[in-house]
């Protein structure tokens, strides 16, 4: 039967068409399905015998195409009176088709096993597997299907195994999961996790891609990754001694990322309602950096041995209901590493000595800087906009940025109610003394708090034996001898390093972890130090609760730290009270009460922390070409490795955290949880402590 449809037709259609020959007789099919609309109409037979056909066309045409050379104008020009012939359909029969009486028949494909099985019996029986095998074969190729006929000779004529292996193989590929890319983002937390350099990222792709594993993106792509991690350009200024960005350009940064890393927000959901940002900032000085030969252009009498960082941590996003702040709808956002170097953003870097001074400008900079901070606007894509307010607390500071700025002469004064070394062990008149309430809300130190208790413990150990609280003449000497000996048996028992200076004047070896251990093992440590064991537990009690980051119980701890203070005082009547150990036992209600978040959240741990961050950025991935731009490099790469959408794609470590006590969980408050699953706040490993002065 004729048609308008010809050889031409259907040839651009197959020019059209990238696949391999069986798919394109498919295609070429829908396309004679589209074109004569009769075709739908027949027969399962006729539009059987019309594949065949195509199939047949797609055999000339390919000798023909073969014979061009594969040329379009060549064939074109040879074949074109076969291009111009007319496709041959097979006859349809006009002829009524015969009522049948009874139920209609089912197609074989539609037919269901027990009918196939009563079909296919005569065939079976009446054939061997071999021919019926052959002739599945013949009529596969002749539907176009060579695949399937190939992988039918394949199965069952070469070896009797082979059929059991093909199945095993498709089993094994349809459970082999896919390889999925390293997205851009992914990538650099990789390098920020594994600390790694431009060039050793870039060894490590390559050598994947040779064995067939291009799973890491181009580093032009980590690049752009990179460039979406710092504020806007204008409202950062680098110098050769400093880096500073403005405290508003970036939270606006800072929320934004942080909307970015949350999935399925739409703006409608905060529409009415108040949502606002609670973060922490702080500042430190550390000294022992390594002083680079470069020239300071501008400033000549520069130098990079001290270095000063002023920094921020968001800890909460927040959506009250309403305009007001006063009922509490959701939590939005937890930052989960309060503690953690992986959200410290850093405002200020700069090249100076940690001093009096320094710390008052800077304080007063960043403070005048919160007041003029306006609300930030969120751009949710198609979902809208979301304006976040902000508010910051000064909590990540250590008793001498706190001495500085209440304007404390004497480090052995406390800042908070004026009582000097004299006052502290008077409990009576004590708490009668006036504070200042603008000091409550400089937070307890939790960190350097564990250094001073161990340091109060070790140097009432020095003086056990003459019992005075300064050391003259004679007892200068038996203090020496006390404090080696006490030194010696740390180090052989313990493996702790107790009270020594470190090489370049950066503190003491008192930090983090030797008070923890020392803490830990209470057993040892009194009898090394003589320091009465029953003082040391409940000391290491009272920093676990300060630590742990849940809620205090005020009146239960504020007897407790009373009954301790009272308990060293009568142990130790003549060895005053550190103003810092003060501070906690006989304020600590006081300021807890003033936190507007657990005291242990408000933890200056990241801050510390970051100093260690500082020193290895500055070794290995800043550019020493001048000095600006390894102060630029330093400052973007304290941005990169804060950043809290490439932050939240980072591996958290299966770090063992150290649980409460049973003294401890008796002094927080613990709603609806098992009170076993609670730790001590401890976020950092101990491979990033940075030494404390």
């Amino acid at each position: 039967m004729e048609s308008k449809l010809t050889h031409r037709d259907l040839y651009f259609k197959i020019l059209d068409l990238k696949s391999n020959k069986n798919y394109k007789v498919e295609a070429l099919y829908d396309f004679v399905l589209c074109k004569v609309d009769y075709v739908k109409e027949q027969s399962e037979n006729y539009q059987s015998d019309l594949k065949k056909k195509l199939h047949i066309f797609m055999n000339e045409f390919d000798k023909r195409w073969q014979k061009c050379n594969r040329t379009k104008n060549r064939f074109d020009t040879i074949f074109e009176t076969w291009l111009n012939k007319k496709f041959i359909f097979s006859e349809v029969s006009k002829s009524l088709p015969m009522s049948h009486v009874g139920r209609p028949k089912v197609l074989f494909s539609k037919a269901c096993d027990k009918t196939k099985r009563h079909k296919t019996q005569t065939l079976r029986t009446s054939n061997s597997t071999e021919e019926l095998v052959y002739a599945a074969q013949l009529s596969l190729k002749e539907t176009g299907n060579v695949d399937a006929a190939k992988l039918l000779k394949e199965a069952t004529s070469t070896t009797p195994t082979r059929a059991l292996n093909i199945q095993r193989a498709y089993t094994a590929f349809q459970n082999v999961k896919p390889v999925q890319m390293y997205s851009e983002e992914d990538a650099l937390a990789l390098i920020i996790d594994a600390k790694l350099t431009k060039s050793q990222y870039t060894l490590i792709r390559l050598q994947a891609k040779q064995r067939n594993a291009n799973i890491y993106p181009a580093y032009n792509k980590i690049l752009e990754a990179k460039s979406q991690c710092y504020p806007k350009k204008d409202q950062v200024l680098i110098t050769e001694i400093s880096a500073e960005a403005t405290l508003q350009s970036l939270l606006n940064h800072t929320v934004q990322r942080i909307f970015q890393s949350i999935e399925n927000l739409s703006a409608y959901e905060f529409k009415n309602n108040t949502v606002v940002l609670l973060s922490k900032w702080g500042l430190d000085g550390s000294s022992g950096l390594a002083q680079y030969k470069q020239k300071f252009n501008d400033v000549q009498s520069a130098s990079d041995s001290n270095i000063f960082l002023t920094s921020f941590v968001p800890i909460q996003i927040i959506m009250y209901s309403g305009e007001s702040k006063e009922v509490l709808k959701e939590f939005i956002w937890k930052n989960p590493r309060t503690s953690s170097t992986k959200y410290c953003r850093p405002i200020h870097i700069q090249f100076q000595k940690e001093t009096t001074e320094l710390i008052q400008n800077e304080v007063s900079n960043i403070s005048n800087q919160i007041q003029n901070l306006v609300s930030s606007i969120v751009n949710l894509g198609n979902d809208g906009f979301v304006s976040v307010k902000h508010e910051l607390v000064l909590t990540m500071i250590d008793g001498k940025v706190c001495n500085a700025i209440s304007d404390n002469k004497s480090a052995q004064k406390c800042y908070i109610c004026g009582a000097g070394p004299k006052d502290m062990n008077n409990l009576n008149t004590i708490k009668q003394r006036p504070i200042d309430p603008s000091t409550l809300s400089f937070g307890l130190s939790s960190l350097h708090a564990w250094i001073r208790f161990f340091e109060c413990l070790i140097h009432v150990a020095y003086r056990l034996g003459f019992k005075k609280w300064q050391a003259r003449g004679d007892d200068q000497e038996m203090l020496k001898k006390k404090k080696n000996e006490i030194q010696t048996k740390f180090r052989q028992e313990l493996g702790l390093l107790i009270d020594q200076p470190r090489p370049g004047g950066s503190g003491t070896t008192n930090d983090g972890n030797t008070a923890r251990r020392f803490f830990s093992n209470p057993d040892v440590s009194s009898s090394i130090t003589g320091v009465d064991k029953n003082i040391i537990v409940r000391f290491k009690v009272i920093l676990e609760v300060i630590s742990s980051g849940e809620k205090i119980k005020g009146v239960e701890f504020n007897n407790y730290t009373f009954e301790t203070a009272q308990l060293f005082i009568s142990k130790y009547p003549w060895f005053y009270l550190p103003a810092s150990v003060h501070k906690i036992l006989i304020h600590e209600t006081q300021i807890v009460e003033n936190a507007i978040l657990p005291i242990g959240l408000l933890s200056e741990e990241a801050q510390e922390a970051r100093n260690k961050d500082m020193k290895r950025f500055r070794e290995n991935n800043t550019r020493k070409i001048s000095r600006k731009h390894t102060m630029e490099d330093l400052f973007n790469n304290l941005l990169i490795s804060s950043d809290p959408l490439i932050s939240s794609r980072r591996k958290i470590s299966n770090k063992k955290s150290t649980r409460l006590c049973d003294e401890a969980k008796l002094l927080v408050c613990i709603v609806g949880e098992n009170k076993e699953d609670f730790y001590i706040n401890e976020e950092n490993s101990e491979d990033e402590f940075m030494e404390y002065e």
